[in-house]
């Protein structure tokens, strides 16, 4: 009685919309379904281990207008935990709100779905209490206040255990729009056991005493979100407890960058796509990868004609079969340069060495590129069609312009 077991997932984005321009049918299906394919993996777990509760903090749906598709799923992978006995606690976050707009379909009596105010349930085991959830769901797309205060307020002291699910931003987290932000020294000064976080789509433990846990998203929906996706399985025991990652993502994300350096032929190459790919991906799994050719050697003239990383993309692609699982390459892209001494180009003060400087103090500095763009964003029309680069688009901007410039002054006999 002294231990309780759940799952904690976050960020299922049912009907999340892909990009389609560059994916065959077939693949863009399964990343479609992924998602969908992902979650109900999770109640597998959750049935076949007996959890005694499962939780999911935010964003179940991508859009505030869930379909029909989406809710119907949801109802029925909570009626097979109903059917054991599983019960399933519920917020939502910034991207599926409720609000008066929504009309949902009911589900299971086995469902707690937390209002706009924080409030809390109290589970019982074998007629004992043994944990109260604590949380609240979006009532609009934005929520800018500090939440926990009243998680504090709502505290009671009638369980053994307290955890506490939140869609928020950790106030130290980048990449997400800042909603409900808190600090981690706010959340380990309260005397919850398990903070069941949402919203940041990377997996992370950022505390365990107590616990402080972003499961991460159950699927990755682009290039930015790499790596195997699912859950966490959370055990809580007297005096500790530990959390397990649950690996149910049917498809990875993947970045392969190949140097290169020591290749003389084009086949050479594809054979080092071979090997990194089955290094890379998961057996049993569908994986899409961007592949980055880099490095400097005799390959790079080659690799910079027009056309051929469209020709050695067709080939790559070639080796795999899109079927039940597949490894798709999504992208090619070439960042070789020629074969260069670049520190004794940059010491000796070269045509080539200053062009080298310069560029590695804009990408210490990305944004001292925006005064040569500003005509550009300035534009009446252009900044119409522009969105603004991050710090990561200004760097990969400079270090194209960079190589394409080294090899046209390699080429042209430039020193």
């Amino acid at each position: 009685m002294n231990t309780i077991r759940f799952i904690h997932c976050a960020d299922l984005h049912l009907d999340r919309p892909f990009q389609t321009s560059r994916l065959p049918e077939s693949v863009l299906r399964v990343i479609k379904e992924s998602a969908f394919d992902s979650f109900a993996r999770l109640v597998d777990i959750a049935v076949s281990e007996q959890i005694d509760f499962f939780i999911i903090s935010g964003d179940l749906y991508d859009l505030e207008h869930r379909s029909i598709k989406g809710q119907l799923f949801l109802k029925k992978q909570a009626g097979r935990l109903n059917e054991v006995g599983i019960p399933l606690y519920i917020i939502h976050g910034n991207h599926d709100p409720l609000t008066e707009t929504v009309r949902e379909i009911s589900l299971p009596a086995n469902v707690h779905v937390f209002g706009p105010d924080t409030s809390s349930v109290l589970f019982e085991k074998d007629g004992i209490p043994a944990a109260r959830i604590y949380g609240f769901s979006y009532g609009s797309r934005s929520v800018t206040e500090d939440p926990v205060s009243s998680y504090i307020k709502q505290k009671k002291d009638d369980a053994l255990y307290h955890i506490a699910m939140l869609h928020g931003q950790e106030k130290m987290q980048e990449g997400h729009d800042p909603y409900a932000p808190f600090s981690l020294r706010e959340l380990t000064e309260t005397s919850f056991d398990y903070w069941a976080l949402g919203h940041i789509h990377k997996r992370q433990i950022l505390s365990r005493d107590p616990f402080v846990v972003y499961p991460g998203n159950i699927q990755g929906g682009h290039k930015n979100e790499q790596g195997s996706k699912g859950g966490m399985l959370v055990e809580l025991a007297h005096g500790g407890g530990q959390v397990s990652f649950l690996n149910t993502s049917p498809l990875d994300w993947h970045t392969i960058t190949l140097q290169i350096e020591g290749m003389d032929e084009i086949e050479e190459l594809f054979e080092a796509v071979e090997e990194s790919v089955s290094l890379t991906v998961a057996e049993g799994k569908s994986s899409v990868i961007q592949l980055a050719v880099t490095g400097s050697g005799s390959l790079h003239d080659y690799l910079t004609t027009p056309g051929a990383d469209e020709d050695i993309l067709e080939e790559v692609r070639a080796l795999y079969t899109a079927g039940r699982t597949f490894n798709w390459i999504e992208t090619l892209t070439v960042k070789t340069l020629p074969s260069v001494d670049r520190e004794r180009e940059k010491e000796q003060q070269t045509v080539l060495g200053d062009l080298m400087n310069e560029a590695d103090q804009l990408k210490e500095a990305p944004d001292l590129s925006d005064e040569a763009l500003a005509s550009l964003y300035e534009h009446r029309t252009a900044r119409k069609y522009l969105k603004s680069l991050s710090t990561a688009e200004k760097k990969e901007l400079i270090e194209r312009a960079e190589h394409w410039l080294i090899s046209r002054l390699v080429k042209e006999g430039g020193t």
